[in-house]
């Protein structure tokens, strides 16, 4: 591979071209004959039309057409009409609430440069990007974007932010050493990728890969060929139909058969009746209410910041097994924040999340060896403010608040972070509504950080932070400001700075000398760096320690340094993930030599050896400062409320090995070789606590299968290696999510269960490719949502369960008058379709609004492929369809006999009437049975949480009332508005009986 090759000479020879001149413009057109512009191969787009059909192509639908049109041709025009109207309404509800079609190849087009300085012949041009070739020098700066896969030539302090490839938070220092072959995409430094975006510094590179052959042209191969993963609910409704259609053709024909043979009717009367029996039983509401059930989730979850492209998956949601997240800005803020401290005499926890100043330092005491070598650090959650804290453990420590004089000096510690520094924390507007996760999982609105505890020194919890510069930077000024220092414009002021030397990543440390006032008078100068610990030490001969009686106030009190030490701090805190920088600081006449430009000691800077022991620059080391970019507040409960639910969260990024395994450990996603909480007992005996992209890339599918479940943390990942792991999962029969927000997520996100782009951060690539698209960027959102897919998939078993026994009911309730050969039937096809289409619509709306039940987030998720025809729909199909055919037909046969019978004697259309609202009436008993698949409604909860269920039974028993009592109406309908006393009685009774039967059901 390109980024192995041992020299850059050796690169350029291979690609037959020249450091100083490029190619030539005739072999640069030879070779863009031979390899084909750089630009990316564009997938085919779904056309309306496709989409238009895509939303018809369903058994259900189909059944409905073949409904109109028997009914059109049996000129039954009010029949036709809204049958054909039912079908409309489903398809543009569909249509809607989709929106547009999948774009991800445009996207990713649009991130491509258009523009790049290319050497052709020598002489530098600016060409289109897609004219460039193989072979072809580029030249870089800031603010360019990467034109093509370059290997580089040259780099000074050139800088790439890379995370849209790799999901590394901050930007890559390049430099010219090539990486190993097997090398993962983040750690090919010597290498800059077609789309990314150069940030600082300047480079020279040769182009190595073109369009389709780049990194981002992989990925767009992938996209456009990974197939969506197939929703579960689509198919089962798929199934539902097809045994729906034999079910319909069956009973039709038995219908038909009985009629013509033996009730004697004629061929034309028959086939009539048998229609109408027919038409009964399909659920013509059936595919519009499932639409709005799915339409109702979209809402809710929308008000909750997700944003639902593809309508089936707010079904798959609620059936997810594992979410395979990004870290950064998903489960973590992308906020680097300063967790600890560590001077020659004392360690510093600070809590607070982000760049919001709010937080507190605690000294760690109880130990009297200040030269202790061994420390174990954790970071957790902080019980009295709710923020996450670094934790220093060790035999009989403690942490405590500091009083007056260690703040101070802590104050005079930090000062230097500031001084030394180029970035800006901007103080602005209100701050953005975050997403609190409640213990059941359900999303509340609540108010910013600063309004959850502790001090605003911003001036308000309205006020939002955030960075301008260097990410570690701005951490250092709101650790500072943290502490009680002011504000960095007003202490640059109050100190100004004299010299710099600015950070280069050759020497990997930034220096600048201010102006202080002395203390006796007049003035005085000081030197402060900042950077890498094992760059600084070698320049240091003391560090600052204790003054009498005040830990680290006098900074001017220096002992010998102790190397050793300090090299055993870093790597304490480098072992658990976390970004170390040291501090040292100067007085005196080096100072004042940097100051006046005379290179003292700064040979080093220019790329030679360092300066020889008697040449160093007699720094004195002031503090280490442990970085991290910590999770955020509401994942770390988020992933306790999947975890409560069955859900294995797994971390899939592209940072490092320790800092993905210290973050999942403060998730809970990841502990020391083990699996955390539920996922220690699905994890297998291989459970790893981490594993890395090159590891993935030497295992085949079969190996991947087998670590997969036993290891939460992968790390160092691929756009390859998210595709594989998310596909490892689905072969293992796992619902999966895979969450994301750079290009580097696109293929892995489409061929998810449930992929979920990030609003804010994420690009257009990730979005187009998702299912879900999160506006807030927060995990816990997704946990909210994956509540409300639970509740809409019981919400849709829901109707099932009442549409279908009442529309058998309907049905059977014909059929069964021929069997029994009753003088007439007790329903006409006009009745039974006002029932279906009206009141079992109405009623079953109310179902699709009621709430999640108490116990939602505590079951296990689906199986996989879970049916939605399972044995308690068959059983209810069965036991309910039989006791409202008996009642509509027992009180049908009752009111037809002689009128010296106790409630006999009643002509056709009140026996008709009757019947009707004993259908009606055990429909309305049944819903409320329904809202509550299991739990009893001898309960209070029934009287609560759904207030639509109130407005709908009182619009059916208008309904009812209407249809009845109302002159034409009644005749339209083949009724009678005289119905009297003993007729209703009946009818409130079997409505009593098919609720108290239903309920006695569900208790046994």
């Amino acid at each position: 591979p390109w980024h192995a090759i041992a020299t850059e000479d050796e690169v350029v020879a291979d690609l037959g071209s020249s450091v100083e001149n490029g190619l030539s413009d005739s072999e640069a057109q030879r070779r863009l004959q031979l390899f084909g512009p750089n630009k990316l191969t564009e997938v085919e787009k779904i056309s309306f039309w496709r989409r238009l059909w895509n939303q018809l192509n369903n058994m259900i639908i189909g059944l409905l057409f073949a409904a109109a049109i028997v009914e059109g041709a049996l000129e039954s025009w009010a029949e036709f009409g809204l049958i054909l109207g039912v079908i409309v309404i489903n398809t543009a509800l569909g249509l809607y609430q989709e929106g547009r079609a999948e774009k991800a190849a445009d996207a990713i087009k649009a991130l491509l440069s258009p523009n790049a300085t290319v050497l052709r012949d020598g002489q530098a041009a600016v060409l289109p990007a897609e004219s460039l070739v193989p072979g072809d020098v580029v030249l870089l700066k800031s603010g360019d974007k990467v034109p093509a896969d370059v290997r580089l030539l040259s780099a000074v302090n050139l800088q790439v932010q890379e995370a849209m490839l790799t999901g590394e938070s901050v930007p890559v220092s390049k430099v010219l050493h090539p990486a190993p072959a097997q090398a993962g995409l983040g750690d090919r430094k010597c290498m800059c990728f077609s789309a990314t975006n150069v940030v600082s510094g300047q480079g020279r590179g040769v182009v190595v890969a073109t369009g389709d052959s780049a990194e981002i042209g992989q990925i767009n191969k992938m996209v456009g060929t990974v197939e969506s993963a197939r929703n579960n609910l689509v198919h089962q409704l798929e199934v539902l139909g097809r045994w729906l259609v034999l079910l319909v053709l069956a009973i039709g024909l038995l219908a038909f058969l009985l009629a013509l043979l033996h009730a004697d009717q004629g061929f034309k009367e028959a086939f009539e009746s048998a229609v109408s029996i027919a038409v009964a039983i399909v659920p013509e509401g059936l595919p519009a209410m499932v639409t709005i059930v799915l339409a109702i989730g979209t809402t809710v979850m929308a008000r909750n910041n997700a944003i639902i492209r593809q309508l089936p998956a707010v079904e798959t949601l609620g059936s997810l097994n594992v979410i395979c997240s990004d870290k950064t800005g998903t489960l973590t803020k992308n906020e680097m924040t300063v967790v600890a401290l560590r001077t020659a005499a004392t360690e510093y926890t600070v809590s607070g999340v982000g760049y919001e100043p709010i937080g507190e330092f605690a000294m760690v005491r109880g130990e009297t060896d200040l030269g202790r070598r061994e420390r174990r650090w954790e970071w957790g959650w902080s019980g009295r403010d709710g923020h996450i804290s670094a934790v220093a453990n060790g035999s009989g420590t403690r942490s405590q608040p500091l009083d007056g004089a260690q703040r101070t000096a802590l104050q005079q510690l930090l000062k230097g972070t500031v001084l030394c520094n180029d970035s800006s924390l901007i103080k602005e507007g209100p701050g953005e509504v975050a997403i609190s996760i409640g213990d059941d999982g359900a999303a509340a609105d609540v108010a910013g950080a600063a309004d959850k505890g502790g001090k605003d020194k911003g001036g308000g919890g309205g006020v939002r932070y955030s960075p301008l510069g260097a990410p570690t930077e701005v951490a250092l000024l709101t650790a500072a400001e943290k502490a009680g220092l002011p504000p960095a414009a007003e202490l640059k002021a109050a100190v100004p700075r004299v010299g710099t030397v600015p950070f280069e990543s050759e020497h990997k440390f930034m220096a600048t000398v201010h102006r202080e006032q002395a203390e006796g008078g007049g003035s005085e100068l000081i030197m402060y760096v900042k950077g890498a610990p094992d760059r600084l030490l070698p320049l240091c001969n003391s560090q600052v320690r204790a003054a009498a009686g005040v830990v680290d106030n006098d900074l001017s009190r220096t002992a010998a340094l102790d190397p050793g030490f300090w090299k055993a701090q870093q790597a304490a805190l480098s072992s658990r993930g976390l970004r170390v920088l040291a501090l040292c600081r100067r007085l005196g006449e080096t100072a004042g030599d940097l100051a006046s430009g005379k290179p003292v000691g700064w040979i080093w800077v220019m790329g030679k050896p360092p300066p020889a022991p008697a040449a160093k620059l007699q720094l004195s080391m002031v503090l280490l400062v442990a970085i991290l970019d910590p999770p955020r507040e509401e994942a770390v409960r988020a992933v306790g409320v999947a975890h409560k639910a069955g859900i294995t969260v797994k971390m899939i990024t592209g940072d490092h090995a320790l800092t993905a395994v210290a973050i999942g450990q403060m998730l809970g996603i990841a502990a020391a070789g083990h699996g955390h909480g539920h996922d220690a007992r699905r994890a297998s005996s291989k459970a790893v606590p981490v594993i890395t992209g090159p590891q993935v890339d030497a295992m085949d599918d079969a190996g991947l299968q087998a670590v997969v479940m036993g290891c939460n943390v992968f790390a160092r990942a691929s756009p390859e290696n998210k595709l594989r792991i998310v596909r490892a999962l689905q072969a293992l029969g796992q619902t999966a999510a895979m969450t994301g927000d750079g290009v580097n997520d696109a293929p892995a996100l489409k061929a998810a269960d449930v992929g979920v782009a990030m609003g804010i951060t994420g690009t257009d690539v990730s979005k187009e490719a998702a299912k879900m698209v999160l506006a807030d960027d927060n995990f816990a959102t997704i946990v909210a949502a994956v509540r409300e897919g639970r509740r809409v998939w019981d919400n849709i078993r829901k109707i099932l369960i009442f549409n279908l026994p009442v529309n058998l009911a309907q049905g059977f309730s014909v059929l069964w008058s021929y069997i029994l050969s009753l003088d007439n039937v007790p329903l006409t096809a006009l009745q039974v379709l006002l029932v279906n289409l009206i009141t079992s619509v109405t009623l079953g709306l109310a179902l699709a609004a009621e709430p999640p039940e108490p116990d939602i987030m505590e079951r296990q998720p689906r199986r996989r492929g879970k049916r939605l025809v399972g044995k308690l729909l068959l059983w209810r199909c069965f036991f309910v369809c039989n006791v409202v055919v008996a009642l509509v037909l027992g009180m049908f046969y009752w009111g037809g006999e002689d009128s010296s019978t106790p409630g006999g004697g009643y002509n056709l259309k009140q026996r008709r009437s009757e019947a009707f609202n004993v259908l009606v009436g055990a429909q309305i008993a049944y819903f409320v049975n329904c809202r509550f698949i299991k739990l009893s409604c001898f309960h209070p909860r029934v009287f609560f949480g759904n207030p639509i269920v109130y407005i709908s039974i009182a619009l059916v028993a208008g309904i009812m009332v209407f249809v009845t009592y109302v002159p034409g109406v009644n005749g339209f309908f083949h009724m009678t508005g005289s119905m009297d006393g003993i007729q209703w009685a009946r009818v409130v009774v079997c409505t009593a009986i098919v609720f108290v039967l239903v309920e006695v059901e569900k208790a046994l």
